[in-house]
């Protein structure tokens, strides 16, 4: 467990300093998002040309960009200013502003009730000291039927009670390694500090939560799962002895769209 709760200005530090290198290590593609995450949003997202979509703590732009190239109308939002110099310099049809996403307040000034047809968080509920006001904001920025697709480290198999382990025997066919995870708690929400990129400047803090945490939140202010995917990596993305073999076929990534009722 963390020594404390940290404060959103803590949370927002970290990733100041991380934006450099974090832009530097998305358009290298040496992440998941560009693979895995990003085509299985942009699947359940269905965007339609014309259509104006939020996407919440933006980060570099890169999911903001490929929206806009799919005809969305696009307000990108997050709140380290660092990360929105680095997304705004690499151009593209989008509008970016600083906003908050645990500021209902903040969210609410980007819009008119109802003026959006849908909405994205990318790989950033985890990284949020709270969720209820965000969902509760989309709630009211959604036009009816809106959607709002988000994706998150998954809480069952990724979370800071993970552990990957590799477990290697031989026999006459010649030497095996099974790989899995040990999942040591699920269920009480954790405050942690890991990394998401070997070779991060520092390290980030998490916030663990159960998936019923997660869709309750959603659950709680109108809306209703309507679709979910987890997907996995190829085993093209794995190199020898990687402890990320064992998300071939264990899901380490979470994705959900909700729909307004």
């Amino acid at each position: 467990m963390a020594e404390h709760s940290p404060s959103n200005d803590e949370v927002r530090a970290g990733w100041d300093a991380m934006a450099a290198y974090w832009d530097e290590q998305m358009e290298a593609g040496n992440t998941w998002q560009q693979r895995g995450i990003e085509p299985t949003v942009e699947r359940l997202l269905e965007l339609q040309p014309g259509e104006r979509v939020m996407e919440i703590a933006c980060g570099n732009g890169e999911f903001a960009r490929r929206m806009a190239e799919l005809g969305g109308r696009v307000l990108a939002t997050d709140f380290s200013e660092a990360m929105l110099e680095r997304a705004r310099a690499h151009g593209g049809e989008v509008e970016y502003r600083a906003a908050d996403a645990t500021s209902e307040q903040e969210l609410l000034s980007l819009g008119e009730a109802g003026s959006f047809d849908a909405a994205v968080c990318n790989m950033a509920m985890m990284d949020m000291t709270e969720l209820d006001p965000m969902i509760r904001a989309l709630g009211r920025l959604l036009r009816a039927d809106g959607r709002f697709v988000f994706s998150t480290l998954h809480p069952a198999f990724n979370s800071g009670n993970a552990t990957r382990i590799i477990e290697q025997f031989e026999d006459k066919d010649g030497i095996h390694r099974v790989h899995s995870v040990k999942v040591s708690a699920y269920i009480t929400p954790r405050v942690g500090k890991g990394v998401a990129i070997e070779g991060q400047p520092l390290t980030q803090w998490y916030f663990d939560r159960p998936i019923s945490q997660l869709f309750g939140a959603c659950f709680r202010h109108g809306f209703v799962l309507d679709g979910m995917e987890e997907p996995v990596l190829s085993p093209e993305d794995v190199g020898p002895g990687s402890t990320t073999a064992v998300f071939v076929e264990v899901p380490p990534v979470l994705v959900a769209r909700m729909r307004l009722r």
